[in-house]
């Protein structure tokens, strides 16, 4: 009796270790969740990074009535560029291209009040499906929803050249800049690649963070590489509430940013 009552303590003391490295493990590693989206376009769902409007707000109100903190993409820079701690339950969202049919989340977004940004492609503006310059000074001027920039021409990081890559992401900056009546201050990489020479440019160019989709060199947490978790049609309840944990990334082994 006695031996099987010092086994199962040893067992217990084992298992409560493991428990213990585990929430230790997950509580050094959890990350602020930033969500990439691209489009609502609803007939795009089965084959792109696409939801549904319907989807889309169930989503927000999921976030709502569960207690998140929808906080800007700038906000959340600056805390990690300060080195300030970020709330727990904080949230980022986020939107690549700059699609036409972003109006309609922008429009739900406007009824949780929640702010997000969208990266635009400066030489996309007023393209057909993307957003026009009226739609984008509407929206600066009447929601939390702000812009970033997502290059001019959305090249492909690895292959271009070093003037090439100046002109892409210093230039597309200062062209925002000239069109909005604002600083810009965030970028979003094409398809998520970078190399360390795009990192030392974009910091050069007066950015405070860059987002990535899941590539990167490692996990560490870098504000000109920022991990995005991919959010699609399927992503409600159990699915979406895993996504949002803080904790999504830290079972991801990041893909070659390059």
């Amino acid at each position: 009796m006695k031996k099987t009552l010092k086994a199962l303590y040893v067992v217990l003391l084992i298992a409560s270790i493991l428990i213990a490295s585990l929430w230790l493990y997950l509580f050094v590693h959890h990350t602020t969740p930033v969500l990439m989206y691209h489009s609502l376009d609803a007939g795009r769902v089965s084959n792109y990074a696409a939801v549904t409007p319907r989807t889309f707000f169930t989503q927000m109100e999921f976030i709502k009535k569960n207690g998140y903190r929808v906080i800007a993409l700038e906000e959340y820079c600056r805390l990690l560029k300060d080195k300030q701690p970020v709330p727990r339950n904080s949230v980022v969202i986020t939107f690549d291209d700059g699609y036409k049919d972003n109006l309609m989340a922008i429009q739900i977004l406007k009824e949780f009040s929640f702010p997000a940004t969208i990266f635009i492609i400066t030489d996309r503006i007023g393209t057909d499906n993307h957003l026009t310059q009226a739609d984008i000074y509407w929206f600066l001027k009447n929601t939390k929803v702000t812009i970033g920039s997502h290059t001019i021409t959305h090249p492909d990081f690895a292959g271009v050249s070093e003037m090439q890559l100046k002109n892409e992401i210093g230039d597309s900056k200062k062209a925002l800049e000239a069109l909005f009546p604002r600083e810009i201050t965030t970028i979003s990489y094409p398809t998520g690649v970078f190399t360390e020479n795009v990192l030392k440019e974009v910091e050069n160019s007066g950015y405070i963070c860059a987002c990535a989709t899941n590539r990167g060199f490692s996990k560490t947490l870098n504000r000109f590489a920022l991990r995005r978790i991919k959010v699609t049609n399927r992503d409600t309840g159990f699915y979406l509430w895993a996504k949002l944990s803080g904790f999504y990334n830290v079972f991801r082994k990041p893909k070659k940013p390059y």
